[in-house]
């Protein structure tokens, strides 16, 4: 097998640089990354998603679920870049409430944030908004690439609240349901 030549720029580059930050060795990142010219060689989104798929499977394989799990929430929060960092402290900063901030958040695509106690939301949004997946054409075996919108949304929420807080991921559409929904303790 050639070795492939390691992305370090665009969504393969942040997730490289998760993997990296996450400790995981580049003899591991060459063997993820294998096969990444099939990626990079098509415009077909369903075969990309495709690749992701055995990619995220690869990385499991690899280095388990729970390193995995940290680097894809890694991979999520680089993804939250600094313009929609700084939307989410705009609309709070806005708003006199946690729940006139999330009725800011409902306003935007297909989101659904519902306060329901002063600790806890519920998040849900209508399709996958992840471009590298949601033309998947096969359901995803598990929900560890999701872990990718778990730190998304972390880095969101942190930033506009400015504190620490934890997100439960309960389904997802590319492993076959309706929406994807989280629990977000704030």
């Amino acid at each position: 097998m050639q070795s492939p030549k390691i992305p370090k720029t665009g969504r393969l580059g942040q997730w490289v640089k998760a993997m990296e930050d996450e400790g995981v060795s580049q003899s591991v990142i060459k063997v993820v990354m294998q096969n990444v010219n099939q990626f990079t060689s098509t415009s077909n989104p369903a075969e990309k998603a495709e690749w992701i798929k055995d990619t995220t499977e690869r990385l499991e394989n690899s280095v388990g679920k729970k390193i995995c799990i940290q680097v894809m929430e890694k991979k999520g929060r680089i993804c939250c870049g600094a313009t929609l960092r700084s939307k989410a402290k705009k609309f709070m900063k806005e708003s006199k409430s946690i729940k006139e901030f999330l009725k800011k958040l409902n306003s935007m695509r297909g989101y659904t944030f519902e306060l329901k106690d002063n600790h806890t939301i519920v998040g849900e949004y209508d399709k996958c908004y992840c471009g590298l997946v949601n033309k998947t054409k096969k359901p995803f075996k598990n929900l560890t690439y999701c872990h990718c919108g778990v730190g998304h949304i972390k880095q969101f929420f942190e930033s506009a609240l400015e504190k620490p807080i934890e997100v439960e991921l309960v389904q997802s559409v590319i492993t076959g349901a309706e929406s994807c929904k989280f629990i977000i303790h704030i």
